[in-house]
């Protein structure tokens, strides 16, 4: 599928949302029995990071919804700052492309993908979490404090200046010394478009988690994949071991740091194998 993405728009629950679809190019165009696959995008991101995960000649149309509070959706309204919102708008995406059924994914706050699954079982054949940055309670404190310190610096410093300074900050160089992908998605999260206006999200997901408790997990009853690497301290490879789901695989992997370019390689083989063998 070597098309550029097509670009769509919904309305859902009072916010304005945009998606982006690779050979599902208008409503209705796949053939019939084919299950789309919906793969969401992490904390700070956009549609096109899960969509260059997949790569080109995906073997299912792939589909991505940036989420509220990624531009160019709207801003994210403080009290729908939750994994529960989040996975209600995929299901209001599949309702507008009208797909009964489909394939959920997720990177990192692609969580989402987990709490559907578990809320909307009878909308779900197969559920991908890449990268799995939750379990079923809130990230570690240094985590969180990280996070909460980027919101700080974006509410006190215009964007830019926000982005001079945090590189000096012993958070940064902590991260930095131990992994420097880490420590660039963290400047990146200063970086993105109208990251002030949503910094509510750094706030309160990392204090969250997708789901209450993992006894919910064991009520999925799909194949599952779950891809984990060594070496992120804001996507301990602990947390991608730990995703008990029935049945699930456990695929692992280069480090961001170490090689990367055999991790954006084996991540694309790894999901185009398992959306074959669906």
């Amino acid at each position: 599928m070597n098309t550029p993405p097509a670009i769509g728009r919904l309305q859902a629950s009072g916010a304005s949302l945009t998606y982006q679809t690779i050979g599902y190019q208008t409503i209705g165009a796949t053939s019939p029995g084919t299950v789309p696959f919906i793969f969401q995008h992490g904390m700070g991101g956009d549609a096109n990071q899960p969509l260059s995960y997949i790569g080109d000649a995906a073997p299912t149309p792939v589909i991505s919804l940036n989420a509220r509070g990624h531009s160019p959706s709207t801003d994210i309204d403080p009290a729908t700052a939750s994994f529960d919102v989040f996975a209600d708008d995929v299901i209001a995406l599949a309702d507008h492309l009208r797909l009964v059924r489909l394939i959920i994914g997720g990177i990192s706050l692609g969580g989402t993908a987990l709490n559907l699954a578990i809320r909307y079982p009878d909308r779900v054949t197969a559920l991908v979490l890449c990268r799995p940055a939750w379990l079923d309670r809130p990230q570690a404190e240094f985590n969180r404090n990280a996070y909460t310190e980027i919101a700080d610096l974006l509410d006190r410093y215009p964007a830019d200046d926000a982005a001079r300074h945090y590189p000096q900050t012993r958070t940064y160089q902590t991260v930095r010394k131990n992994s420097p992908a880490a420590a660039a998605s963290l400047l990146g999260q200063l970086t993105r478009p109208r990251a002030a206006q949503n910094s509510v999200i750094l706030r309160t997901f990392p204090g969250s988690s997708p789901t209450p408790s993992t006894d919910t997990w064991r009520a999925i009853d799909t194949p599952t994949l779950v891809i984990g690497h060594h070496d992120d301290p804001f996507h301990p490879y602990e947390i991608a071991q730990a995703h008990t789901i029935p049945g699930a695989t456990l695929r692992t992997v280069p480090s961001k740091d170490a090689d990367a370019a055999g991790f954006a390689a084996d991540i694309q083989t790894t999901l185009h194998d398992f959306l074959h063998q669906l």
